[in-house]
């Protein structure tokens, strides 16, 4: 594998000896130089090829191989694997994805078409605290913590997605659920991620909100990035405005974003993920910024509006079901930047852009849309 180093002059790895230089193409010769590259400087380095573990074969037997490691083990007369003829009926394969709450949602439709049209036992590894996202999915053989031993000798295929979609070529043009379908080798046939919420969470949720008049809509106040959050004077302007029209409003997300309206539910920073999704599955609607939240919203069911800034909406929502994605960026004269050109960005004005009165109308327009009453009660989710 080599690595080229696309910002900055040079970069020195002191604890691996390895000098990037700009644009100078240099093999990286250990795991600890891949692994500290693409935590650290993912945006600065490009690694190439993509960081895709391979399987090599050679007399009936099959070994595991990093991308570094594969010509070494063709010169030993080994040959690579087709992913095809790794996936055979039965057999155990892990797939690997780091990245954040939203992009394992997002996988989650393509590895439940990999369980299905490939007949084989389905394992994922990602981030410790998103585990919970896949807690009662009966198809998903295991799930491992990043950074843990999965016994690589237990599975016939490791599929490695670590960061295979931000360095790719489709990643401004081709919604993120379709591309891990690509590289799964497996057709979508939906694209709402799954999620299950379990019937004592479900029972706790109603518990949590009976006291509250319907409808009730739930906010979510930021985003894991500013770049992408809303704004929070018009999330703030946001709530007042769906008050008037007679919505019970239920703050969401890790933090306040200040002083709130008087009879705002304030749920910030006091649930779990899982509590939270049990919750949202509860609400009649639920307005999001970019985030996980609004991919957890979509999966459990609750009508969404999703509020977008630097990246395109149909890069993330092509498809699901009871979502509008709203975008502040033509009316800010903006161009999608994603998340580098947004960092570079002082004022986020695409999200400045995004009114609350437009946010508001399409809250209102899509839970009519969906025979939802607006001052009326309503049932609760089955």
């Amino acid at each position: 594998m080599e690595a080229i180093l696309r910002q900055g002059k040079s970069l020195h790895l002191a604890t691996t000896g390895l000098t990037l230089h700009h644009n100078q193409p240099q093999r990286l010769e250990s795991v600890a130089q891949y692994i500290y590259l693409a935590a650290a400087h993912a945006e600065a380095v490009q690694l190439s090829p993509l960081p895709v573990l391979q399987t090599v074969s050679k007399d009936g037997k099959r070994q595991q191989a990093e991308p570094w490691q594969v010509a070494d083990w063709q010169a030993a007369g080994w040959r690579l694997c087709e992913t095809e003829e790794l996936l055979e009926p039965g057999a155990q394969v892990l797939v690997i994805r780091n990245m954040g709450l939203g992009d394992v949602l997002m996988l989650t439709p393509a590895l439940h078409a990999l369980s299905v049209q490939r007949g084989v036992r389905v394992h994922l590894a990602t981030y410790a605290q998103y585990l919970p996202l896949v807690w009662g999915l009966d198809w998903i053989a295991g799930a491992y913590a990043l950074g843990t031993d999965y016994g690589p000798q237990r599975f016939a295929a490791i599929v490695d997605l670590n960061w295979a979609v931000e360095w790719g070529d489709e990643v401004k043009d081709v919604p993120r659920a379709d591309i891990f379908a690509r590289y799964l080798r497996v057709k979508l046939t939906r694209r709402r991620p799954y999620y299950r919420v379990a019937p004592e969470e479900h029972r706790w949720a109603r518990k949590q909100l009976r006291m509250l008049e319907r409808p009730i809509v739930g906010i979510q106040t930021h985003a894991s990035c500013p770049q992408r959050s809303y704004p929070p004077g018009h999330v703030l302007r946001l709530m007042e405005l769906l008050q008037a029209d007679g919505y019970r409003v239920a703050a969401m997300g890790e933090r306040d974003i200040g002083q709130m309206p008087v009879g705002v539910c304030d749920m910030t920073g006091v649930v779990s993920l899982r509590q939270a999704a049990a919750l949202i599955q509860q609400m009649d609607g639920m307005i999001c910024p970019d985030s996980g939240l609004l991919h957890l919203s979509v999966a459990v069911g609750t009508p969404t509006v999703g509020l977008f800034g630097p990246i395109p909406p149909r890069l993330r929502i092509a498809g699901y079901p009871r979502c509008v994605g709203l975008s502040g960026a033509e009316a800010a004269g903006c161009v999608p930047c994603f998340d580098i050109g947004a960092a570079r960005c002082a004022t986020y004005r695409c999200m400045q852009a995004l009114s609350p009165q437009v946010v508001a109308e399409a809250t209102k327009r899509l839970m009519v849309e969906k025979q939802l009453s607006i001052r009326g009660a309503c049932k609760w989710h089955a």
